[in-house]
């Protein structure tokens, strides 16, 4: 059955081969890159976003290496459009990436690489904060917010936290959202628990009748 799914998910993109600058614009220590940093080193886009096409490159590029495809997918919600992110090809390329791994999840393990990838998507899909019931119902599926590992929980939470803080979200969707966190809590984890306390608190305002 994995066979036959991973035959029928859709390629993820070609790699490209990053520039010296590239890779040291993106894995810089101290602080994550800015737009403008990202821009000029993949300055061979065109239009008002010339970094957009090579960091989309390399964050679904299916043989990059993993730290440089991790810090990838964590700039792309910098290119999010002012009014939102909802319909963008960042926002379409984080929601494939996490449902992609959530399909593979419902057949069997990820290898601990692709794990990593997977958390780096889900926490770059809620900094689009892009509000919409549709980025609620992947990230509060079973195989997300119940996986096993509490990583993965709370990955999930503070993306759901994200995506409908400050009142983006829909009531209903805010209120989905609340209550399949408040359904993960357990009080047997403290590291889950103070992660679904912190949503909580900030949805509780979209969250109220």
């Amino acid at each position: 059955m994995l066979a036959a799914l991973l035959c029928a998910v859709p390629a993820t993109g070609s790699d490209i081969e990053p520039t010296p600058a590239q890779v040291d614009a993106l894995t810089v220590v101290d602080a994550p890159p800015t737009r403008a940093v990202i821009d000029l080193v993949f300055s061979s886009g065109s239009g008002p976003t010339p970094g957009l096409d090579g960091v989309l490159a390399l964050a679904r590029g299916p043989t990059q290496d993993l730290g440089l495809q991790i810090r990838a997918l964590r700039a792309l919600p910098q290119y999010c459009l002012p009014t939102g992110c909802a319909g963008t090809a960042v926002h379409d390329a984080l929601v494939a990436t996490v449902d992609r791994y959530r399909a593979l999840l419902a057949v069997a393990a990820l290898s601990p690489q692709d794990m990593l990838r997977l958390r780096a998507a889900m926490e770059a899909l809620g900094a689009t904060r892009s509000g919409l019931q549709g980025d609620v119902e992947l990230l509060t599926a079973t195989e997300l917010l119940h996986h096993p590992s509490r990583d993965v929980q709370v990955t999930a939470v503070h993306a759901l936290r994200n995506v409908c803080s400050p009142d983006l979200c829909s009531h209903d969707a805010c209120l989905q959202d609340a209550n399949a966190i408040r359904a993960l809590r357990t009080g047997a984890d403290t590291q889950v628990d103070a992660a679904i306390n912190r949503a909580l608190a900030d949805l509780a305002r979209c969250a109220q009748p």
